[in-house]
């Protein structure tokens, strides 16, 4: 084999790795999760497992189909809602209201509500109470940061390939050209 052959074929399948195969190896994931919420009829409540201390969000999943009934309510929840978050003892946690992100997938569209932050694993239950007209909520885990360390991480070993790649094909370049001389 011609002497810097490997140093170049090696370089440019790192390169390829890279740009293509580690992009699509951190984006399919995110995409094809499970959003892990799991949606419950409000006014009403559902106990949920928590595994992990972390933020909550509660979702209004203002445009969705949920047992078979299609919801398609305003993106706003309606007045005079009351929400608790509380385990087995009754003590209800700090809940924060917050409106500002919202999420689309297919037909389905979520806005948050608030989140609490859980500081014990077991058994919780949300409670969504008041006169209103049934309205899907949703409770689940905050995967933000989770998602920000794939992205960000996935950026770097993307550069940390690319570059060594780069590398890789330079040296296999100079090398056949020396032999050539």
């Amino acid at each position: 084999m011609k002497p810097g052959l490997k140093p170049l074929f090696t370089g440019i399948a790192l390169c390829v790795a890279g740009l293509f195969v580690v992009p699509v190896a951190i984006i399919l994931p995110i995409l094809l999760s499970d959003s892990g919420d799991t949606p419950f009829i409000a006014p009403g409540s559902a106990e949920f497992t928590v595994e992990e201390p972390a933020r909550y969000y509660l979702w209004h999943d203002h445009q969705t189909i949920f047992e078979g009934t299609s919801y398609n309510r305003p993106v706003e929840i309606p007045d005079g809602v009351t929400i608790s978050v509380s385990q087995a003892d009754g003590e209800a946690l700090a809940f924060t209201s917050d409106g500002s992100m919202s999420m689309s997938r297919g037909s389905h569209s979520s806005q948050s509500i608030g989140y609490v932050d859980v500081p014990t694993t077991g058994l919780w239950t949300v409670e969504v109470s008041g006169e209103a007209e049934p309205f899907v909520v949703s409770f689940a885990e905050s995967k933000l940061l989770k998602i920000f360390g794939l992205i960000f991480g996935g950026v770097g070993l993307c550069l940390l390939l690319g570059g060594a790649g780069v590398i890789l094909v330079v040296i296999g370049v100079v090398r056949l050209a020396q032999g050539k001389s």
